[in-house]
């Protein structure tokens, strides 16, 4: 028994992938087997590699009688990355980095790093990609994440039960409490990470913010029990848009003034959102789907006097609530 495929296999792959990629109509074994440099039984052997371990989008197309790459993006990052590779770990440890613990964002640097070094190996040019630590960013609404409880609640989800210690930031009572969990899915939500998860603690589907997760552990000899939704329910009866608790949920109309109006207007809120100019670059008319009436009262504080209407009533007066609270507390 052999413990993986050989390094010429390997190479081989890469090669075949990086010739398919660059020509879309596709090749022949034969035509794969002098690009390569190879026979065509290590043509064959790389081919299957390719397809049964690398799940790759390598198919025979039984018509044209070659190999066709049927989806063009496809690329083996760890083995062979490419410079969009590359772009795409620096972008991800970017945007984790104000959000996540240490530990996750030196491990993201250091896979970009072990990324930069092989592309260069091949020969590419310093321009051909990004260079880590060429791209940074900031978050003002952000939380931390212990990268301890992440490991955890991503290997339980769906398959494991877990005791979590959860410090509720909405307690009167302060302190933490042990519920016992079945994780469904976890979710980044304007710069906080969340877990949905069936509470057999309370027999009930709840929404926990990571960070507040004090502490987690896997129950042993335990199996989830609840059904796991599927996938536009596991969050509830409506995607979260605006909100990860549910409070009043509608569809807001709002009209903002510019300049505000033309920030606004190239801020994605919700993928289903609706913006119609009222009057061109002046008038902004918004149509936005939510979930929480009081969150996105609170993100309506931040438009300030751009605001000229907001609908429905039960939104405005949340709006109307919080502005009159911070009135009160500075008077």
């Amino acid at each position: 028994m052999t413990d993986g495929p050989s390094e010429l296999v390997k190479d081989t792959a890469r090669v075949l992938l990086r010739h398919l990629r660059d020509n879309p109509e596709g090749a022949s074994k034969e035509v794969l087997a002098n690009v390569a440099g190879v026979s065509h039984p290590s043509i064959q052997r790389a081919l299957t590699w390719l397809r049964d371990a690398c799940d790759s989008p390598v198919e025979f197309d039984r018509s044209q009688g070659r190999w066709v790459l049927r989806d063009s993006l496809f690329t083996l990052p760890l083995s062979d990355p490419e410079p969009a590779d590359l772009s795409a770990v620096l972008f991800a440890e970017a945007l984790l980095a104000p959000i996540a613990d240490e530990e996750i964002t030196v491990r993201l640097r250091r896979l970009s790093e072990q990324m930069d070094a092989e592309i260069r190996e091949r020969g590419d040019l310093p321009s051909a990609g990004a260079r880590p630590g060429s791209l940074v960013a900031t978050l003002t609404t952000g939380s931390r994440t212990d990268p301890r409880v992440l490991s955890v609640l991503l290997g339980a989800v769906t398959k494991q039960v877990v005791q979590i210690r959860y410090a509720s930031p909405w307690s009167a009572e302060g302190g933490a409490r042990v519920h016992d969990v079945e994780p469904w899915q976890l979710r980044l939500h304007d710069g906080n990470m969340y877990l949905r998860a069936w509470s057999r603690t309370h027999a009930d589907a709840r929404s926990f913010r990571v960070a507040q997760i004090e502490a987690a552990e896997v129950i042993a000899g335990l199996s989830p029990r609840e059904p796991v939704p599927s996938q536009d329910r596991i969050w509830g009866d409506h995607d979260p848009a605006f909100g990860i608790d549910q409070d009043r949920p509608g569809t807001a109309t709002l009209r903002i003034r510019a300049p505000m109006a033309r920030w606004v207007h190239h801020n994605v809120w919700d993928p289903g959102q609706e913006d119609r100019w009222i009057e061109q670059g002046e008038l902004l008319e918004r149509k936005v789907a939510y979930r929480s009436c009081r969150e996105l009262a609170r993100r309506l504080l931040s438009i300030g006097d751009a605001l000229v209407s907001i609908e429905p009533p039960e939104l405005r007066e949340a709006v109307l609530g919080h502005a009159r609270a911070i009135l009160a507390a500075l008077a």
